[in-house]
Order: C-alpha cells, then structure tokens, then sequence
C-alpha cells in the first residue's frame, strides 16, 4: 500500500470504520478479502492501535465508562446499543468492539443460563413422580 492509502486507512480506523477500511484497501489493491483484511490487521498492529480503543467512542463524557459499567452489569446488549448510537457502527463492528473492550477490561460474559440443569431437573423429576 501507497502511503496516501495508508494515511486514508488509519483514518477510517480512526473513526471506527475497519469494514470500509478493509474495502478501500480492496478497491486499491485488487487484493482479495483475506489479503485486504489482513494488511489493515497489520497496520493497527504496527501503529499499536488498540482497536477497542480506535473504536471506542470518546466525547469526553463517559461514554467508554458508561459502556464499561453496562458490561460489568451483564448489560452486553445494552452496551452494543449505546456504541452503535454513539459511534454509527454496524451492528457486527460494534458487536466486536464491544467485546474487545470488554477483554481489556477483564469483563467475562456470564456462562449460560443453565438450561441443560433445568432439563436434568425435570427429567429426575418425571422419573421419580413416575415410580
């Protein structure tokens, strides 16, 4: 890539564009999907971008914070919302940097709801009414 297409790259990476990002390189380069997504791959490593924090949105008023503390009440849809609304991301780059910030955070997802126990439970208890 041409240094002009690069600065244009870090720019839509800036601005939480990774997906148009991958398709300029496309439209310059003639590269495949693979090839595209890799080369912007590579630059976010090279500049040491984090892309959680090239995502993130950053008004000044919290909304990184505010996106932190949903996801710490287990409020991931929630979360994905408010950054799709402050940033105009598609649903999957929110998804993902949702996530991403989340990991940096140290935020796991909370495990399943528990439905095979519900399914043992009622099988056990069918069985024993059934004696």
């Amino acid at each position: 890539m041409n240094d002009e297409l690069q600065n244009e790259i870090r720019e839509l990476l800036s601005r939480g564009q990774n997906i148009e990002a991958i398709k300029r390189v496309r439209e310059e380069t003639g590269w495949n999907l693979a090839e595209a997504k890799r080369a912007v791959e590579q630059l976010i490593e090279a500049e040491h971008l984090d892309e959680a924090d090239a995502n993130a949105p950053s008004d000044g008023k919290g909304d990184l914070q505010e996106i932190v503390a949903l996801l710490q009440n287990g409020r991931k849809l929630e979360a994905i919302k408010l950054f799709r609304n402050q940033t105009r991301a598609g649903l999957k780059e929110a998804k993902q940097a949702v996530e991403l910030i989340a990991a940096k955070h140290g935020i796991e997802e909370p495990k399943g709801s528990g439905c095979l126990s519900i399914v043992v439970l009622l099988v056990i208890t069918a069985f024993w009414l059934a004696r």
